[in-house]
């Protein structure tokens, strides 16, 4: 049993919570869930008032998100609800006019709220605005937050000379972004470089994505490995670097993914650790060649290893790239999915083994979800990496779910999928392990 209580994520969609302009489906995030009230059997919610639970949630027109966008609320005030419909809720706002809210950033409540007031769009007090006369879009940050001792530069590089150094704690307002370096704001007025993969920013909060806490519990004992050799992989329309076939964030990436799969398998009594390290942010701290990424998250996977014996199941999720989306997405009951596709590295001895455990929820995902694998592949050597650390175990696998042109939503519902077919292969394996301990007692028995 785990000794630990995990909070659940809710999944929902950046056009909710932003005006971001995309191409495809709207992209969900992960955000912390308050306890909501559950609605009763004929499906109604026996709640009165309704309550954001992120800064800035967008109400639109119709339940759609398609819908214009009438007013941004915030968390300080409660709404009046006058209906739902499906995922979404009505509410009635402070000019008694009304608009539509995705449910998952809601919370229900039976109190008679005070007056409901509808923060500006845009307006959040208790975030670092942008300077006056600026217009800084949902989708971009507005402020760096130093988290070590980090080098100001006078240029966007390693090669320029070094002009101070950024104390953790700290915080500058972005001036603008330049590659993978921001031109910062010092307190003097005077403005300098920092290196984006050292430094967080407002992004996550700005669009109220809230990142699941670490589980610290030192008598954790994972049984699954998730992790991320290419870390920053994000999708065309929601991705801030895409310079020639780069479709990347430092933030919004298939991390989200990993770590989204490893909360379902925890509350599925599948004790899952989503890794941390950033493989992006090493490669660049060591001057390191980008097809040396492999090379790096193997210690990263070694390391978990070390730490964690019980480690049986290594999966290594990626997004693939520029793929046409009619040939990375299936619709299954009405929802959309990034399809999966598995690959093997055949340049080790004991590739066959990682193979049938491929094959094994290969064939369970076209049980239970017809459409959504892509298959298997297996590379060699002269293919690629042709080994992906699948050498450390047998349990490892490699798993592309989509392509650049799906959307973080369409990702995250696959890694639902995904969860679902693991924990049976999971369920099936453990719950064979007492039988055979009984009959192997029950040989030793007879042979005395």
């Amino acid at each position: 049993m785990l000794r630990y209580k995990l909070l659940s994520a809710a999944v929902s969609s950046f056009l909710l919570i932003g005006t971001m302009n995309v191409a495809y489906a709207s992209s969900p995030v992960l955000q912390e869930k308050a306890f909501i009230i559950q609605p009763d059997i004929q499906g109604e919610v026996k709640a009165a008032y309704a309550r954001s639970t992120v800064d800035r949630l967008n109400v639109r027109t119709k339940p759609n998100l398609t819908a214009s966008i009438v007013e941004k609320i915030g968390k300080s005030k409660k709404y009046e609800v006058l209906d739902t419909q499906e995922e979404w809720v009505k509410i009635k706002l402070s000019d008694d006019s009304s608009g539509w809210v995705f449910h998952q950033y809601i919370e229900y409540e039976k109190a008679k709220p005070a007056s409901a007031e509808v923060k500006p769009a845009g307006a959040d007090s208790t975030e670092t605005q942008p300077a006056a006369g600026t217009d800084t879009p949902q989708n971009q940050a507005t402020v760096v937050n130093i988290v070590d001792v980090t080098n100001l530069r006078s240029g966007p590089g390693t090669e320029y000379d070094i002009t101070g150094k950024a104390q953790p704690g700290e915080t500058y307002p972005i001036v603008e972004t330049e590659g993978d370096w921001y031109l910062v704001t010092l307190p003097d007025q005077s403005t300098a470089y920092v290196a984006s993969w050292v430094v967080q920013t407002d992004f996550l909060s700005r669009n109220g994505i809230a990142i699941p806490p670490a589980i610290t519990d030192a008598e954790f004992a994972p049984a699954l490995y998730i992790y991320h050799t290419h870390n920053q992989e994000s999708w065309k329309n929601i991705a801030r670097n895409t310079k020639g076939t780069s479709v990347d964030d430092p933030e919004v990436n298939i991390t989200l993914v990993g770590k989204h799969l490893s909360q379902l398998l925890q509350e599925k009594g599948i004790p899952a650790l989503a890794g941390e390290e950033d493989i992006t942010k090493r490669l660049k701290e060591e001057n390191l060649n980008f097809s040396q990424s492999y090379k790096v998250s193997r210690k990263a996977v070694e390391k978990a290893m070390q730490e964690h014996p019980s480690l049986s199941y290594f999966f290594d999720i990626h997004r693939d790239a520029n793929v046409p989306r009619e040939k990375t997405t299936a619709t299954i009951d009405g929802k959309s999915y990034a399809r999966i596709l598995f690959v093997i590295g055949t340049a080790h001895a004991g590739y066959e083994e990682n193979k049938a455990f491929a094959e094994a929820l290969n064939e369970l995902l076209n049980e239970k979800y017809p459409g959504l694998s892509r298959g298997i592949l297996t590379k060699s050597v002269h293919q690629g990496n042709g080994e992906y650390n699948q050498s450390l175990s047998p349990g490892s696998l490699l798993m592309e779910i989509g392509g650049t042109n799906n959307t973080l939503q369409e990702s995250l519902h696959a890694a639902e999928a995904i969860a679902d077919v693991f924990a049976e292969y999971y369920g099936s394996r453990n719950a064979s392990a007492p039988d055979k301990q009984l009959a192997a007692v029950k040989a030793t028995k007879r042979n005395a």
